[in-house]
């Protein structure tokens, strides 16, 4: 589902990879992958990864455990970490649409974050592998909508195309209609057809009704700095959340990156950490983080410590909560 993807898709190539991983509890050394996603789910990525080692000590060729590796290294914002894992599931079953979709994404990022040299590079990996995972498995819809995203955001000499991307709408639009009006959506967006995307971003709600198609019309809405309809969006989004899943969190973080009714931001977030129906799009670790940015910028100094410290205590190696720590002295 590409609204629950791409939540910010302006860096580098705009290429949105943005994601996590998934879901609750704790088990003994050898305990199932569903434990370890459960903690990583909770945001438990201290935990998850230490069970994930103890695991790859004894059987180095998991390529499953090599996959959420990578995917808690992502959510840590740990990008050659996450690359690295994701690499070796990947050699380890290549025949994974999975593995092939997490590497694209961590190459994606590590791109973000590097020089152009070395940018260019990744990004032609991050196309190959996505590109691999739509070919394993032409079902895989998140595999379809980053792939797209790929073709809007790419310049031509990088393998980009506006028409490679109307393709994939075209190829998904039996599969799930409000992914192709989506992925028309950021075409006409990316044209500076901004009426015809907005059009498509309704007819995206219509065809997929609920909170998630709410956030890809206020994500628009951001883009194009309407941002009385982006807060309406938002406080429409919370009613019908009656789950109160990771589109609490997603709300709250563009609420902050417009300086908007941040009150309503830290409330979204507290019912989400509070209440929420956990998702891997939102471990609690980045949650708790996104908080404290959020008491930080209101005033709130000891309430933002406290959630930058509850997030460093279970994601040790989450650099933006110990370098907030350190800002404030903490």
């Amino acid at each position: 589902m590409p609204g629950k993807l791409l939540m910010s898709i302006s860096r580098f190539f705009s290429l949105l990879l943005i994601v996590v991983f998934a879901l609750p509890a704790v088990s003994p050394a050898n305990a199932p992958l569903d434990s370890v996603h459960q903690l990583l789910v909770n945001g438990e990525a201290d935990a998850a990864i230490r069970m994930l080692k103890t695991s790859l000590n004894a059987n180095p060729s998991g390529a499953a455990e090599r996959n959420l590796l990578c995917r808690v290294h992502y959510a840590e914002e740990r990008w050659d970490a996450a690359v690295s894992e994701c690499e070796r599931a990947a050699s380890l079953s290549p025949g994974s649409s999975l593995n092939q979709l997490w590497l694209g994404r961590a190459y994606g990022e590590k791109a973000d974050h590097s020089s152009w040299f070395t940018a260019i590079n990744l990004a032609k990996k991050t196309r190959i592998a996505f590109e691999k995972a739509v070919e394993l498995d032409p079902k895989n819809i998140e595999a379809r909508s980053d792939l797209s995203e790929y073709y809007i955001e790419a310049p031509g000499f990088l393998g980009g195309g506006i028409d490679k991307a109307a393709a994939q709408a075209n190829a998904v639009e039996k599969l799930e209609p409000a992914t192709a009006y989506w992925i028309r959506a950021r075409i006409a967006e990316h044209d500076k057809r901004n009426s015809d995307a907005e059009q498509q971003y309704k007819k995206a709600l219509q065809a997929d009704p609920g909170h998630r198609r709410i956030f890809d019309l206020a994500s628009f809405y951001r883009r194009v700095n309407r941002l009385n309809d982006l807060e309406a969006a938002v406080q429409q989004s919370a009613k019908l959340n009656t789950k109160s899943d990771s589109a609490l969190f997603d709300s709250a973080s563009l609420l902050l990156r417009v300086n908007r009714n941040l009150p309503l931001a830290a409330t979204l977030l507290q019912r989400y950490i509070d209440q929420g129906e956990k998702s891997e799009d939102a471990p609690l670790f980045q949650a708790h983080y996104l908080l404290g940015q959020v008491l930080e910028k209101t005033g709130d100094t000891a309430g933002a410590k406290k959630a930058y410290q509850t997030a460093r205590a279970s994601a040790s190696d989450f650099a933006p909560a110990s370098a907030a720590l350190k800002r404030l002295g903490a």
